[in-house]
C-alpha cells in the first residue's frame, strides 16, 4: 500500500465530516473526535472533541481554526452566518450555551467552568485576542458591533477566594459581566467580575473596570478604571471628521 493510500485508508477509518457529528449523531464506529480540514489534508485546522447530548451549529462560520473541546452533556454552541473563530473553547459542564454572532471574528480562548452559564457575543464584534473565563454560576454578554484589541481579560471569577479574617466568609464574590453594543476595548485590558459597560463606549489600554458604568458615551481608564472624559463615541477608521451616517450605522442597523 503506497503512502497516499495508506494516508486515505486512516482519514476514512478515524475521522468524520462535521455534519456527521455536529448533528448530534455520531457513527458508532468512528471515535469521539473529529477532525475538520482544509482541502489540503495535511494541514488540519480546526477540531471538535465531542459527546454525547450536546448540540453545535458552525455549518455557516466562513473560518475556523483551533478546537472546541465539550466535556458533559446539553451543552450548545452555535457560531452565526460568516463568523471566523480562530480560538479555543472549552467547556466543563452541563447545560451551557455559547452563541456568537453573525461576521464576528473571535480569536483567542474561551473556558466555561460549570452548569447553565452563557456566553453571548453579538452580530459584528471582533477580538484582536482575548481570554474569557465563565465561571460560578455567572454568564458574559457582550454587544454587537463591539471592538477588543489584544490580550484582553474577561473573568467572571477571581478563580480563588480572598476571605475575610474576622467572619470567615468569602468577599471575592463572583459575578456576570455584562458589555453593552458599539464598545471598544483597548489592549492589555481587564474585564473583571461585576463589570458593566453601557453601549457606545471607551476602555482605555491596560484598564482594569471592576464595576458599573451605566452611561453611555465614555472613556473609561485607569486601574481601577474610572470616567476620565464624557461626550464622545469612535468609529474604526481614522478621518478628521465623520457624518452621522459614518457614526452612527451600528445604531439603525440594530433598530432595522
Amino acid at each position: 500500500m503506497s503512502l497516499i493510500e495508506k494516508l486515505k485508508f486512516f482519514i476514512s477509518n478515524n475521522f468524520v465530516n462535521k455534519k456527521e457529528k455536529i448533528n448530534g449523531e455520531p457513527n458508532s464506529d468512528v471515535s469521539e473526535e473529529t477532525l475538520l480540514v482544509n482541502s489540503n489534508v495535511k494541514k488540519p485546522s480546526f477540531f471538535i472533541t465531542n459527546k454525547d447530548s450536546n448540540f453545535i451549529d458552525v455549518e455557516s462560520s466562513e473560518s475556523l481554526r483551533g478546537k472546541v473541546e465539550l466535556e458533559g452533556s446539553n451543552n450548545r454552541v452555535f457560531f452565526g452566518c460568516g463568523v471566523k473563530f480562530h480560538c479555543d473553547l472549552k467547556i466543563q459542564g452541563n447545560g451551557n450555551e455559547v452563541f456568537i454572532g453573525e461576521d464576528c471574528v473571535i480569536r483567542g480562548r474561551i473556558l466555561i467552568k460549570g452548569n447553565n452559564q452563557k456566553v453571548h457575543v453579538g452580530h459584528k464584534s471582533t477580538f484582536g485576542s482575548v481570554y474569557m473565563l465563565c465561571q460560578e454560576n455567572s454568564n458574559i454578554t457582550i454587544g454587537n458591533w463591539c471592538m477588543f484589541s489584544r490580550d484582553v481579560e474577561i473573568r467572571t471569577t477571581d478563580a480563588h477566594s480572598v476571605v475575610d479574617i474576622e467572619t470567615n466568609k468569602r468577599i471575592n464574590i463572583p459575578k456576570s459581566i455584562s458589555i453593552g453594543d458599539h464598545v471598544w476595548v483597548g489592549v492589555g485590558c481587564l474585564l473583571s467580575k461585576g463589570s458593566v459597560i453601557s453601549s457606545d463606549s471607551i476602555v482605555g489600554a491596560y484598564a482594569f473596570v471592576n464595576g458599573e458604568f451605566p452611561e453611555s458615551n465614555v472613556v473609561l481608564a485607569g486601574t481601577p478604571a474610572s470616567v476620565v472624559k464624557k461626550g464622545v463615541t469612535w468609529n474604526r477608521g481614522r478621518k478628521s471628521k465623520y457624518s452621522d451616517e459614518e457614526l452612527y450605522h451600528w445604531k439603525r442597523e440594530k433598530q432595522d
